[in-house]
């Protein structure tokens, strides 16, 4: 479709991709309220805010090994709760902890495309939840992402994290720093 996909209404973006060789989805952004069952959430990723008294709060970034830049989180794992994948997906990803008061501020639906050969989908759509919160503790140890996506973890400004971040990452890093009233904006 020229231009992308149109966004639905009351929803903030909508693109087409292509995931490894052959997947083709549509995601779909917008309010945590686009998720209709929450069984449907396959993922959760945070915009890790790192509180400092004395200059603007400065972002939690992951680099994935193609270069991109996003935030720390990923799938949850059989019978784990969103706040059990959050932290381990943290973890895993950035070495980083959280602050146990999270909130969601936006969500993206998959939907699927195409048919894969050997794929299984539970659910269709799936669910991308994006929550906000804070970064408690950065550990020195180096990361061990076991998916061997993210090659390292950088902490920015929000202006720098505009300039790293894709476009549908950039929607939900304004829908955080407004949820959080400008907190990690300068």
């Amino acid at each position: 479709m020229p231009g992308g996909p149109a966004v639905p209404p009351g929803c903030w973006h909508a693109l087409d991709a292509v995931w490894g060789s052959a997947q083709r989805v549509r995601l779909v952004t917008g309010p945590p309220s686009l998720v209709g069952d929450s069984a449907q959430i396959r993922s959760i990723h945070i915009v890790g805010v790192i509180p400092d008294s004395e200059n603007p709060a400065k972002l939690l970034l992951v680099q994935n090994k193609d270069g991109s830049f996003t935030f720390p989180g990923g799938r949850l794992e059989a019978r784990e709760s969103l706040a059990e994948a959050l932290v381990r997906e943290v973890w895993e990803e950035a070495r980083a902890t959280i602050a146990p008061e999270w909130r969601p501020v936006a969500a993206t639906r998959i939907e699927y495309l195409n048919r894969v050969p050997g794929r299984i989908h539970r659910f269709h759509p799936t669910y991308l939840l994006w929550v906000t919160g804070e970064i408690a503790f950065l550990s020195d140890e180096p990361h061990d992402d076991p998916a061997e996506s993210v090659i390292g973890r950088r902490v920015v400004t929000a202006e720098e994290a505009v300039g790293l971040l894709d476009p549908l990452e950039q929607t939900v890093l304004h829908s955080a720093l407004a949820a959080r009233g400008g907190a990690g904006a300068s």
